[in-house]
């Protein structure tokens, strides 16, 4: 009896977990396309217990995004330390995960070149490409990994045959679960 009840909980847990990543995706969607919505996204992740390292990335992500709506240019560069510091952690945490990578990657991508701090766009973009046949293992939604791949492709970060391999995937990954 013990064991169900341990099993019921866990089960529980896990399912929470993934609605909250959920909502933080697609709040996190919101706060793209409206930099308006950048305040409610990162104060939405104030509540949100960091508990893996892709919400984690999401939180980070939202220091960075926070910076696009302030002000001063003291707050703005402060926001992205703290950015870089809770994304470096976040990747130590899970150095092969698909969403964290991307995370990185988008940011580092919108960041004035001038900061130097967009250095790891290579390095994200390789473990994305290697690691996408992995959607499935890593918990990435693959409707997720296509919005990926579109950002790849709209900023010209992958050559066209790394693309047409992560479509490839993506494609027998629709064809697997009949999406």
């Amino acid at each position: 009896m013990k064991s169900l009840v341990f099993i019921f909980t866990l089960l529980f847990c896990l399912q929470a977990e993934s609605q909250s990543l959920v909502e933080v995706r697609e709040s996190f969607h919101q706060a793209v396309l409206d930099p308006d919505q950048s305040r409610e996204f990162h104060d939405f992740l104030k509540k949100t217990k960091p508990s893996t390292p892709t919400i984690k990335a999401y939180k980070a992500a939202s220091e960075a995004m926070l910076a696009r709506v302030v002000w001063n240019p003291f707050t703005k560069l402060s926001q992205v330390m703290k950015y870089s510091d809770l994304m470096e952690a976040a990747i130590l945490e899970d150095m092969e995960n698909i969403e964290v990578r991307f995370l990185r990657l988008s940011i580092e991508y919108n960041l004035p070149k001038f900061l130097g701090m967009s250095k790891h766009l290579d390095e994200d973009r390789d473990v994305i490409v290697k690691n996408l046949t992995s959607v499935e293992a890593m918990n990435v939604d693959p409707s997720f990994c296509r919005y990926i791949v579109y950002f790849l492709n709209d900023t010209g970060l992958c050559t066209s045959d790394e693309l047409a391999a992560m479509e490839s995937v993506l494609a027998s990954e629709q064809t697997i679960d009949g999406n």
